[in-house]
């Protein structure tokens, strides 16, 4: 079943959206970026993005959705990206410090 998730994916376009969040739930850093998956391993999905860097994301495919078609902008840069195959949206939080 992996090797059949790899064929669906691999060569795909995908828009990743990153909130960071503090212990105590503030908003800290919003950020997207978008590009396309080369390689899925065990431990992480590997984006080449549009701007050549590559990036990861954890291998759950239950966060990665179908993208509707349509331009999506990026509100960090206003970079725009035309019917992307899938989008996948992550939530990060902090730890809090430990004094």
């Amino acid at each position: 079943m992996f090797s059949f998730r790899k064929k669906k994916y691999i060569g795909k376009t995908i828009l990743v959206g990153i909130s960071v969040f503090s212990a105590e739930g503030e908003l800290l850093d919003r950020f997207q970026y978008f590009g396309e998956i080369v390689s899925i391993g065990k431990d992480v999905i590997r984006i080449k993005t549009d701007e050549g860097d590559s990036r990861t994301i954890p291998p759950d495919f239950s966060a990665i959705e179908k993208a509707e078609k349509g331009i999506y902008t990026l509100k960090s840069n206003g970079r725009q990206i035309e019917n992307p195959d899938f989008i996948s949206s992550w939530s990060i939080t902090k730890a809090e410090k430990e004094e």
